[in-house]
């Protein structure tokens, strides 16, 4: 893998949107020589991230998303940064799985996707100028072959 790769990508909150961002994270991260593995983990991640976002935030046409992938030799880091409503997806709740699927639930496993995928997610609400929700996604590698 390239040793240092950085990229960034700025869109709305249209759903439409979604294979474009997918599409895009692909392609930085195949530039990057990112194993196909972890490219399909970190777009899985980065897509339930950006869909709730879209799907769940309370938004208008001012609404910005920002993507930024930070990919190093041994990780990668995934800023998302919106400015809808603050909402931070570490207060959601860890699914019982069990009682998910006794249930018959369909659904709702965005968060839980990306806490099972995502070695360390990080989250913060900054108010200022304009409010900004920051989503800090880290994915460690397991061996430095890339």
């Amino acid at each position: 893998m390239t040793m240092h790769h950085h990229d960034s990508f700025i869109t709305n909150t249209s759903v439409q949107q979604l294979p474009i961002i997918r599409e895009s994270i692909a392609r930085s991260l195949n530039i990057a020589g990112m194993d196909i593995s972890y490219t399909h983990q970190l777009c899985l991640a980065i897509d339930e991230a950006c869909s709730n976002i879209m799907l769940h935030a309370s938004t208008d046409s001012d609404t910005t998303i920002k993507i930024s992938l930070e990919c190093h030799e041994d990780y990668c880091k995934v800023i998302i940064q919106d400015n809808a409503s603050p909402f931070d997806p570490l207060n959601i709740p860890a699914k019982d799985m069990n009682l998910y699927f006794q249930e018959k639930n369909f659904g709702g496993l965005g968060i839980e996707l990306m806490r099972r995928i995502i070695d360390d997610i990080q989250y913060e609400h900054s108010q200022g100028k304009q409010s900004w929700n920051t989503l800090s996604l880290t994915k460690y590698f397991t061996n430095s072959s890339h």
